[in-house]
Order: structure tokens, then sequence, then C-alpha cells
């Protein structure tokens, strides 16, 4: 057994730097307040509070900081910018993370198998994820965004496309998914509790609720849980998890707010798969496997938790500056046991596949610090507003496998049932490889009000990243990298209502893949450029925006089929120089009317590799995204009825076959969705939703040899009460 001590950040000197410059925040004059230059106290504006009722509040925010930490309204955020709200993910029960990204603008998703999902944006891996703006690792299973996160944890999901290395340090251009948490924000008893049921047999329950803890409602806290358990439309598929959040929050005077958390999820599936089916008969021709086929053994498993403990500060100075303060610990463990099939059966026999058999355990620690203050000031008669902060993370994964014996032939594979005898797994692990990635920087940014229609935003951001990894085949690898990443945005108000902006960030991305020889891909440089316009309407309730983007990049990945490292499992990758992706992003999300809350999102990109033209062809090109609710008045008051579209245009894959490569067409797919819901009173209300009510059958491709068949038609009937 490999044993070692948890790393300590290492973040001293930054925050020295920044303790430094505090006395300086604290004595920033006040602001004017009109010509008699009386001063006047700046206010702030807090997160938003979750009013419940049945009147649907707007499917966007006024204001978001996720891309810069300053605090800016959407039309003033110089990026592209999704924002799913509570009341949009209860609308169309939107219960995972992955449910939440695939209905968002301008991103799709893929899967190696049932557990491991992965998100894409403008062509890139989607790998930065942070809660409530602090960086936070990604998925165990894949290097992406953890898409079986429940949402019930969270207040609502903040999808920022592009590069965002000023806050998220090393990453992808491709977005940031930022999970904005519940807090305990009434000062009065409340709760809700939601029971479903739905297609396959699937049961969940969801509790919410928040009390003050003391009679002044000074100190408030709010515990959510939830339970769900269901089968699937896959054969042997069975999943049950369990979700538990809760948080106090704590006013230490007039200007200063404490806030406490954790969150723990498990997620227990059995029959899971590993990998894709046999795509492809012996003699070339595909295989038409029935949608509910699963190659998983009966015995699968691949129970994953996740664990995360944290504590805020926030301070409100007279002068209209913020300090925000936080560190979290953050767990995940992964325990599996395996199966898997290659090869190509007979049209005849079924013969023909070799089997092979897994049993993993991963353990993954990360501990963050993150440290800013905000606020404005003046320069040259104009008010300015300005960020300084810094943050550091350290991340251990500990990898260890159980090597199993001689496994039977499967026979007749196009019998196959998932009865198959359980693997001969080692009784003792086998270490397989253990990694220590530690990232910190520094980061400041200035908004300038260069002119009454003129904002300049500028920035940088100091990043410095450290891989030390041991592996058992592959022997030990050391990289250490240091960029100084800009940033800079430019909006114009062309009216009261409309903002044109342009803004370009440089890119910095180490890479943990490899070459077919073991060697580590150097690193993604590259730069990303975005050009649009944006509206705010109906004070904000409504935002639109058209991004036009150019992203350029070099030592961009890509699979090789049927390419491994020495082990035989793990994927190898080549990589391209010079690659671009181009397109647009448009969207529209908010109140249309009193009764009409909708978003559409149509995004376009194509992304090149010089000498081998498109690349990730499995992703489609096109996507169009929209869903929208409106509450009817009158005899019909108390109903709301919904629905929406997601469609996507064709794409193909490169599948492994017994010829070599071979290509797998998916022709574009239009999927339609409904909801319904009556609210009996201001408390009781019962709601169904549909997905894929044509009952589409089609595959998700990937660029890994994989596919699988999509699911289909499929309901849901949720009773929710709410207890004020």
């Amino acid at each position: 057994m490999h044993h070692c001590c948890r790393p300590r950040l290492r973040v001293r000197p930054l925050f020295l730097a920044l303790l430094a410059a505090m006395p300086l925040l604290a004595q920033a004059q006040t602001t004017p307040d009109g010509d008699d230059g009386t001063a006047r106290k700046k206010t702030t504006t807090l997160d938003a509070v979750n009013v419940k009722g049945q009147q649907l509040p707007a499917y966007t925010v006024d204001q978001s900081s996720a891309a810069t930490r300053l605090p800016l309204t959407l039309q003033d955020t110089p990026q592209s910018i999704s924002v799913i709200t509570s009341q949009r993910m209860t609308d169309q029960d939107l219960t995972s993370v992955r449910a939440v990204l695939d209905n968002t603008t301008g991103v799709q998703s893929t899967a190696y198998d049932t557990e491991r999902v992965i998100f894409w944006s403008r062509g890139f891996l989607i790998e930065n994820m942070a809660y409530d703006g602090v960086p936070v690792a990604s998925s165990l299973n894949a290097q992406s965004a953890d898409g079986s996160l429940d949402t019930s944890v969270y207040d609502r999901i903040e999808v920022i496309r592009g590069a965002t290395g000023l806050l998220s340090g090393a990453g992808s251009p491709s977005a940031m998914i930022n999970f904005v948490r519940k807090h305990a924000d009434s000062p009065t008893p409340q709760a809700d509790v939601t029971l479903s049921y739905g297609s396959w047999n699937t049961r969940r329950i969801t509790a919410d609720g928040s009390t003050p803890l003391n009679a002044s409602g000074s100190v408030r806290a709010r515990l959510v849980a939830t339970h769900e358990d269901g089968d699937s439309y896959l054969d042997r598929y069975h999943n049950r998890k369990n979700v538990l959040y809760g948080v106090v929050d704590a006013d230490l005077g007039e200007h200063t707010v404490l806030s406490v958390g954790y969150d723990y999820q498990k997620t227990k599936p059995t029959g899971v798969t590993w990998g894709s089916f046999p795509a492809f008969y012996d003699d070339g021709t595909l295989i038409h496997w029935p949608r509910s086929f699963s190659s998983a053994a009966n015995w699968t498993y691949w129970n994953n938790t996740t664990q995360t403990a944290f504590v805020q500060l926030k301070h409100d100075f007279d002068n209209g500056w913020q300090l925000h303060a936080e560190a979290s610990h953050r767990q995940t463990d992964a325990d599996s046991a395996l199966f898997y099939v290659y090869g190509f059966p007979n049209r005849e026999t079924g013969e023909g596949v070799t089997p092979y058999a897994y049993k993993s355990f991963q353990r993954g620690r990360q501990n963050m610090v993150d440290l800013y203050a905000t606020g404005p000031f003046q320069a040259f008669g104009r008010e300015h507003e300005l960020v300084v902060g810094i943050n550091g993370s350290s991340y251990s994964n500990d990898y260890f496998d159980y090597p199993s014996g001689d496994l039977p032939d499967p026979g007749n594979f196009l019998q196959w049932t998932g009865n198959y005898p359980y693997p001969p797994f080692a009784s003792q692990s086998a270490f397989v490889s253990d990694t220590r990635i530690r990232q910190q920087g520094a980061y400041a940014a200035a908004r300038l009000s260069l002119a009454d229609p003129l904002k300049l935003i500028v920035g940088a951001r100091y990043s410095s990243w450290k891989n030390d990894t041991d592996d058992a085949v592959l022997g030990v690898y050391h990289e250490s990298q240091s960029k100084t990443l800009p940033y800079a945005g430019l909006i114009y108000d062309i009216t009261s209502n409309y903002s044109a902006f342009a803004s370009y960030t440089k890119i910095f991305d180490p890479q943990t893949n490899r070459y077919q020889d073991g060697s580590y891909l150097d690193p993604m440089i590259g730069s990303s450029r975005e050009l649009g316009i944006k509206g705010r309407h109906f004070d904000g309730a409504l935002n639109t925006s058209l991004t036009l983007f150019d992203t350029r990049m070099s030592n961009v990945a890509e699979a090789i089929p049927g390419g491994y490292l020495p082990d035989g499992i793990t994927q190898a990758y080549t990589s391209f120089n010079g690659t671009q992706s181009r397109g647009y992003e448009l969207e529209a999300s908010g109140k249309f009317s009193d009764h009409w809350n909708g978003t559409i999102g149509w995004s376009h990109f194509n992304i090149k590799a010089p000498g081998e033209g498109a690349i990730h062809t499995a992703l489609p090109r096109v996507l169009v995204r929209a869903f929208t609710t409106y509450e009817l008045g009158g005899s019909l008051s108390g109903l709301t009825v919904g629905g929406g579209i997601n469609w996507q245009d064709a794409s193909k894959a490169p599948v492994d076959g017994p010829n070599g490569t071979q290509y797998v067409n998916q022709s574009s797919v239009l999927l339609l969705g409904a909801m319904a819901r009556y609210a009996f009173n201001d408390h009781a209300s019962l709601q169904v939703n549909g997905d894929n009510l044509l009952n589409r059958k089609y595959f998700v491709l990937d660029d890994y040899s994989n596919l699988y068949n999509a699911p289909p038609a499929n309901f849901m009937l949720s009773f929710n009460y709410k207890f004020f």
C-alpha cells in the first residue's frame, strides 16, 4: 500500500502580497454623490434570494461575477455566458448536471460508457469546474465536468464559454461550469418536499428546508436531502443516489457574513458498462443492437462518492469594498468492478469477442483557498471598479487496481444476457499511479469607465502549475509550468438596452494525455477572441446575446482510433498545431412577459487542424436549445404549460472495424419535450414532464470508438408541497 502525507498549499507569498494591499483598500475614498460632493454609502448587490411561491421568476440573473470576479450585469460581461436558474431546472426537471448541460447553449455531451460522461463546447473538452467561483478538479472518471452531480444542491449553474484563465488558471478554451450553492437566506422557517415517479421505475424524493436558529434571525440554517432510485432503458442497469447538503449562514455583524457548509453525494450504479459494445460484425457491417442492449455483466458496479466541506467569509466595508475569503476540502472516491468485450462477432455464430475485466479504486483529495477584494475607486473624475485576488489548490489522486486471472470465453455474444461468472480478482490491490497537482495564482482586473458609453475591462493572472506523477507502467513524471495570462474586454453602450463588446485572452492548458510511447503531450497554448452584441431588457428580466468567437490553439490532443499506451487500456493521442475553432452563439433567456419565461440558444462552430481538415467530427456543429413555459390565467389560473426542442445536425465518428477505421454516421436529431404543472393553491402543485416525445432512436457518438443508443421517450410525474 502506498502512503503519502497530504500536500499543503503553497500560497503564502501571494497571501502576504494581498494582505499588504488590504489597508489601502480599507482606506479607499468614498464615492461622491452628486454635485454637492456629499459622501454616499456604496450599496452591494447580494446573491438573489429564493422566493417561494407559484409566481415564476425570470430564467436569468441580474448580475454574475463568474467571468471576472467583478459583479457585472450579463450585458457588461464581455464573454458568452448562460445561466440556468433553479426555476428553469424545476420546470424542465433537470435533476443532474448532465441534464442541465445537455440543455445549455453551445454545450454537448458524449460518453465513454454509462458512467464516464464528458462535455464539449466550441469543439474543446470542458475541463473547468468551480463552486461559487472557486476552481475544483474535474471528475475522477473523466477529465471533464462531473455530470452525475445532483442539482438539488445548487441555486443556479453558470456556464461561461470560452477561455476562463483569469480565474481558473490552467484549463481549456471551452467553458467553465460554475455551481452556485444554495444558502440559508430566509429570515423565516420554510421548506418544500418533492416526490417524483417516472419511467423505468424511477423514484425520487427531495426535501429542502431552512430556518433561523436564533430569535433575531442572524444565524440561519438550510438542509437539502435527496434520494433517487431507479432502473434504466438499458438492460440490467440500476442506480441509487443519496445527496445531503447543509449550510449555516451567520451575520457576525451588520457587514459580515460567515457561511459553513458540507455536501455529500453517493451514487451506486450496478450493471454499468465500461466502454462501448462491438459495433461491427467480422464482415464489416454494422450490428443493429436493440436500444436496450448493454454489454455489462450482471455483477458490475461503479460507486462514486463526493464530499465537500467549505467555509466562506464576506465583509462589506463602509466605502463600498468587499472582502471574500473561502477555504474548502473536497474528497472524491470511486470503487468499481467492470467488464468489457472487444472484437467483432461472427454474424452466424456470435463468436469472436475477447473479454476483459477490471476492478479498481481511486481516491481524490483537493484543498482550495480563495481570497479576493473588490470595490470602486476614483480616477480622472470617474468611478471605476477593481478586483485583486489570489487562489491556490493542491490535488492528489491515488489509483489502485485488482488484477484478474484468465477469463472464460463469452461464447455467442449475439445472445448476451449479462450472465457471466465473477472474475478471479486478486484479493490485494496493486499500485497503479499517484498524481499530485498544485496550482496557485494571483490576479487583478479593473473595469474602467473611459466615457459614459465606453468601458474597458483589463486584467491579468500569474499562474503556476506543477504535476508530479508516479505511474507503475510509465514511470515517474514531473512537469511545472508558469504563465501570465492577459484578459481584456471592451464594452460600448449603443443604447441603454444594447451594447457591443470585444474581448481577448490567452490560453494555457497543461495536459495529462500521452503519446503512444507514454510521453506527455506539451501544454496547449493559444489565444481566444470574442466579438458580439448583448441586450438587457425589462430591467434585466430578459438578456440577449450574439457572440462570434475565434480560438487558435497549438498541441491540441486528438485520440488515435485503436491506439493505446503500453498498459493496453489507456487511450493514446496525437496532437495538432494551428488548430482553429470559429463560430457563433445566439441566446435569449429570461422573462418575455409577465407570464412567459423561456430560453432559446443557437450555436455553430467549425474546428480544423492544418493538414487534417475537420477534427472531432463526432460532435454536431450546430445545436439548437429551446425551452419555454407559460402561466395561464382566467379559468385556467394555476396551470403552467411548457415545451422545448433540442436539435443537432448530422455528425460522423471513427470507430474501430475489422478492416481498420470505419465511420458511423448519425443524421440530424430533433428531440421534443413538454411539461405541465397545476398549482392547487400556494402550497401544493403537480407537474408532469416528458422528453424525446417522438421516441427518436439515435446514436451518441464520440472520437474514441465508443457509441451507444440514447434514451427513448420517458416521463416523470412530480408532486411538490411547500411549507411557509
